[in-house]
């Protein structure tokens, strides 16, 4: 069995059932998560995995209950499909790691689960991902003024939890470009 394939269908279903996050944003994780892998020479089918079921519990609400606590909801949610995938413990656990650390509430333990951490969060801090997000927002109809800061807010917070040199740099960059794309709204 495919463990990649099967997250991947199992993240689709649940973005399907729970109205959230856009699946596009998902694949913004996923490119950055094997650039990474490549990089680090880490188990790309362990950080693609921990991706895709990073949010397998979670919800459309700004801020809500299920929102905040995502990451232990989805590893909880997870670990009955990991065992019924038959995956190794020490896997198992890996993955459950990074999960649960990619917002920072939970320590890394391996250097995948840190890469999935930088992945998750890189997504936010790019050109198209802050234009998917807004998009998202917009689907929801809330107002252009408010949809731009919660972008802006969201992008300015997962840019604070990257650690990965590389990524802190790329990061800061498109940070700019993002701002400098609202700013004729912004005023500034």
């Amino acid at each position: 069995m495919d463990i990649v394939e099967l997250s991947r269908d199992l993240m689709y279903q649940q973005t399907q059932i729970n109205k959230a996050p856009a699946w596009r944003l998902t694949e913004l994780a996923i490119l950055k998560g094997k650039e990474l892998a490549q990089k680090y020479q880490e188990d790309e089918r362990l950080i693609l995995t921990s991706l895709y079921l990073a949010h397998t519990v979670f919800s459309p609400i700004w801020a809500g209950e299920i929102q905040q606590n995502h990451p232990n909801l989805s590893a909880e949610f997870s670990q009955k499909y990991l065992d019924e995938w038959q995956v190794p413990m020490e896997e198992q656990k890996i993955i459950l790691n990074s999960i649960q650390a990619h917002h920072d509430k939970v320590k890394t333990e391996t250097k995948i689960a840190e890469i999935v951490k930088n992945a998750e969060c890189f997504k936010f801090v790019t050109v198209e991902g802050a234009l998917i997000y807004l998009h998202e927002w917009g689907r929801r109809q809330v107002e252009y003024e408010e949809a731009r800061d919660k972008v802006l807010q969201k992008m300015e917070q997962k840019r604070k939890l990257l650690t990965l040199e590389e990524c802190v740099k790329e990061a800061e960059a498109n940070c700019k470009e993002i701002r400098k794309l609202f700013a004729g709204k912004m005023g500034e």
